[in-house]
C-alpha cells in the first residue's frame, strides 16, 4: 500500500470518528492555531460537522503550551481535535485529555509521536510537511472521507498551502498532495490557475499599490514604499488610471505586463541575477471563482494574508467566519483588519531595518532584535519577510521578541540561497528543549520559545550547530 493510500486510509478511520461522535451528540472542540493554516484547517472540520448537524466550537491559539494543554482539560469538552497545534507535545496532550483528542498536522514530529494513533501527520506517511501538503490539507482528507460532497471545501486548503509557503514548484506551483488538492477545486471550477505577476492585491488594488505592498520577493526601493512605485510605473509610459479609476494588475495587458517587468528588474538586481529576478515575480497564481472580482478574498495568497492577519491581529474570528462562508459586514472587517496588519508590518520593517542597534551578526546567522517593538503573534510573519531582504539572503535568520510571559519567543527562517542545508526544524527542536522550551517547524521555517535566562545559551548552541558545516538538525 502506498503512503497516499496508508494517508486515506487514516483519513477515513478518523472521519468515521469524528461520524460517530456526531451521531451520539457530542460536543466537539476544534482548536487552531492562529495562522492562515490554523484557521482553514480548524475551519474546514467545523464546516464538515456543521453540515451533520454536530456541535462544535471552534478556538483559535497563539500556541500549544503546558496552560492551554490545563484549559482545555477543565473544559470537560467531549472531543477534542487540533489542527496544526500541539506536535511535539502529544505525550503532555494525551495526559491530560486520556483519548478524547487527535491531533492532524504537517510539522516534522518526534520519532515517539509517529506510531501514536491520535497523531494524522503528513511525516507518518512519507510525506514533506514543509513542501508537499497543509495542516488544511490533512484536514481536507478527514472531511471528504466523512461525505464525498464535502470536495466542494477543497479551496479552502488551496488558500492555505500557498499562504504557508508550499508552493515550491516551478514558478511558485504547489506540488505532490496540494496538487491533488487543487486538481479537486480545478475540476469543481472552484479554483482557475493563470500564470501571471505575484504582486499582492492583483485584483483590488491600484498597480502602484500592489506592487508596493509586495514583500515576497522584497524589492529595495519599492516594497513599502508607494510614492516610489507609482514615480517608476509612470516612467514607463504605461496608462495607471482609466476613466478616472486606478487600474488594478488584472486590468493590464501582456504587453504592459512585460514593460512593468522591465522596470522593476534594475531594483531587484540587488537580490538576484536578473533571470532569477523575474523567475520570483512570475508565477502560478490560484483565482477563487466564487469570490467576488476585485474582492480581498479573489486571489488565494491575498486571502490567505488576510487569514494570517486576523490571526496575528487577535481578531481570528473573523478568518474563521470568512472560511465558514460568512461576508458582507465580516468581509469589510476583515479588510479592515489587513490594513491594519499591512501597515503594522511595513512600521515594523522600516523600524527594524533603520536601526543597526537591532541587526546583530552572528556566527552562522544574522538576528534582528525586536524586543519591546514586535508583537509575538507578528514575530513569524515578519521574519518571512525580512528573510527576503538581500542583506539576510546568504545566512539563517533569526527574529526573537519578549514575550508577557517573560520568554522569548524565537522565529527563524532559512533563504534559498543561504549557505546552509540545516533542517531548522529538527534543530530548533533540540535547541528549544534543551534550554527549557519548545519548539519545532519546518525544514526552512522554524520557530519556539526559551526563557528569557536561556537566550544566551541558545544562541551559543544554535551558533555552534550551523557552524558544523551546516548538517546539524538534518533529519534521517
Amino acid at each position: 500500500m502506498s503512503g497516499f493510500e496508508e494517508l486515506q486510509k487514516r483519513a477515513k478511520e478518523i472521519g468515521n470518528q469524528i461520524l460517530h461522535l456526531i451521531k451520539e451528540g457530542k460536543t466537539i472542540l476544534v482548536v487552531g492555531h492562529l495562522d492562515a493554516d490554523g484557521i482553514t484547517s480548524a475551519s474546514l472540520i467545523g464546516r464538515a460537522i456543521q453540515r451533520k448537524k454536530g456541535r462544535y466550537i471552534i478556538r483559535i491559539y497563539s500556541e500549544m503550551n503546558p496552560e492551554v494543554i490545563e484549559e482545555l482539560k477543565a473544559g470537560e469538552y467531549d472531543f477534542h481535535i487540533l489542527c496544526e497545534l500541539g506536535a511535539g507535545l502529544a505525550k503532555e496532550i494525551e495526559t491530560a485529555l486520556a483519548n478524547k483528542w487527535i491531533l492532524l498536522d504537517h510539522h516534522q514530529i518526534p520519532a515517539e509521536e509517529v506510531d501514536m494513533p491520535q497523531v494524522f501527520n503528513a511525516w507518518q506517511f512519507g510525506f514533506d510537511g514543509g513542501r508537499e501538503i497543509s495542516a488544511a490539507g490533512m484536514a481536507y482528507f478527514i472531511v471528504k472521507e466523512m461525505d464525498k460532497e464535502n470536495v466542494d471545501l477543497s479551496w479552502l486548503p488551496v488558500v492555505a498551502m500557498v499562504a504557508d509557503r508550499q508552493d515550491q514548484g516551478d514558478r511558485r506551483s504547489v506540488l505532490s498532495l496540494n496538487r491533488k488538492i487543487l486538481d479537486d477545486a480545478i475540476g469543481l471550477g472552484l479554483v482557475k490557475v493563470v500564470n501571471d505577476l505575484l504582486f499582492y492585491g492583483r485584483e483590488t488594488k491600484p498597480l502602484h499599490e500592489a506592487l508596493a505592498s509586495t514583500t515576497t520577493p522584497f524589492i529595495p526601493g519599492l516594497s513599502g514604499n508607494r510614492d516610489a512605485c507609482l514615480a517608476t510605473l509612470a516612467s514607463i509610459g504605461i496608462q495607471l488610471k482609466q476613466n478616472g479609476r486606478w487600474r488594478t494588475l488584472a486590468d493590464f495587458s501582456e504587453d504592459e505586463k512585460k514593460k512593468v517587468v522591465e522596470s522593476i528588474i534594475p531594483y531587484l538586481t540587488q537580490v538576484a541575477t536578473a533571470s532569477e529576478a523575474v523567475d520570483s515575480l512570475i508565477g502560478e497564481v490560484y483565482i477563487l471563482e466564487k469570490e467576488d472580482e476585485h474582492s480581498s478574498m479573489r486571489d488565494a495568497r491575498e486571502f490567505g494574508t488576510l487569514l494570517n492577519a486576523c490571526g496575528r491581529m487577535k481578531q481570528a474570528s473573523v478568518g474563521v467566519a470568512l472560511c465558514l462562508g460568512d461576508r458582507n459586514q465580516i468581509l469589510q472587517e476583515g479588510e479592515r483588519v489587513l490594513s491594519e496588519y499591512r501597515r503594522s508590518l511595513n512600521r515594523l520593517i522600516q523600524t527594524l531595518l533603520e536601526d543597526e542597534g537591532r541587526i546583530v551578526e552572528k556566527s552562522g546567522f544574522s538576528m534582528i532584535v525586536g524586543d519591546g517593538v514586535v508583537d509575538e503573534d507578528m514575530l513569524g510573519s515578519l521574519t518571512s519577510i525580512l528573510s527576503g531582504v538581500a542583506r539576510f539572503e546568504k545566512k539563517v535568520l533569526l527574529a526573537r521578541t519578549t514575550t508577557a510571559s517573560g520568554h522569548y519567543r524565537l522565529s527563524l527562517r532559512r533563504p534559498p540561497r543561504a549557505d546552509s542545508n540545516v533542517n531548522l526544524g529538527v534543530l530548533v527542536q533540540e535547541l528549544c528543549e534543551a534550554n527549557g522550551g519548545t519548539g519545532g517547524g519546518h525544514e526552512g521555517a522554524a520557530g519556539g520559545k526559551i526563557p528569557t535566562a536561556n537566550l544566551k545559551a541558545f544562541l551559543r548552541d544554535l551558533s555552534k550547530s550551523l557552524q558544523k558545516g551546516g548538517n546539524a538538525g538534518e533529519a534521517e
